[in-house]
């Protein structure tokens, strides 16, 4: 078993209770869907408190990043990386495709921010690499070659499933216009049906969603899968 942990934006007491969770029921792996909140600067230099629990951790935790992430740091990784050498924890980055728990699972960090222009108006932390990159999505394409992939985690969930969940209005709480849409779900979307539609488990919209191939994670949510 796996489990999957939703965003946690920083919150390094969520990932602590999901660890015991995971001793509990024997899971062989934490992954974590994106928006971590692993930072070393901007503010929120929570990297000892990150460590302090992921050493303590017998279980191996595996994140992606998501458009609230350091994604100028972790961008420029292209394999797993283990984030310090004495600890149980690693980035993933967009693309890998890896075997874990006997199943073949693919990854996909990355998202716009629809909060963008408050974030820059705040002076919080931005970045443009947030948003996945033409060899990211190639990337992925070559590592899934001749593969049958059984999980595909995202951080932003495919754009057919924002459509029958989401209202569109509730975009103008945002400040940008009910037409705005963010491209990353479009990709997803592409990315997911060339993989054959395998099932997606995503976070990202904080709202628990279950439904035939698809699941949303809410925040801080834990699931076994």
């Amino acid at each position: 078993m796996i489990l999957l942990l939703g965003d946690i934006h920083g919150d390094y007491k969520a990932l602590e209770r999901a660890i015991e969770k995971a001793h509990q029921e024997g899971a062989v792996a934490i992954v974590q869907v994106g928006d971590f909140g692993l930072f070393r600067s901007y503010g929120m230099a929570n990297e000892t408190h990150f460590y302090t629990v992921a050493k303590a951790s017998n279980i191996p935790i595996y994140f992606i990043d998501g458009n609230h992430d350091d994604c100028d740091r972790w961008c420029d990784y292209t394999e797993v990386t283990r984030v310090w050498p004495d600890a149980n924890l690693f980035y993933v980055p967009r693309g890998t495709v890896m075997e874990l728990d006997n199943r073949t699972i693919a990854f996909m960090g990355g998202a716009a921010s629809i909060d963008k222009s408050w974030r820059l108006q705040d002076g919080a932390h931005w970045t443009d690499k947030e948003n996945i990159r033409v060899e990211e999505k190639l990337r992925l394409y070559e590592n899934a070659k001749d593969k049958k992939i059984d999980m595909f985690i995202t951080h932003c969930p495919p754009n057919s499933v924002i459509e029958k969940h989401f209202n569109p209005m509730d975009k103008l709480f945002f400040g940008v216009p009910l037409e705005w849409v963010d491209n990353n779900q479009l990709l997803i979307e592409q990315m997911w049906d060339h993989l054959g539609n395998p099932q997606i488990y995503s976070g990202h919209m904080h709202r628990n969603i279950d439904v035939e191939n698809y699941t949303i994670i809410n925040i801080n949510h834990v699931m076994m899968v």
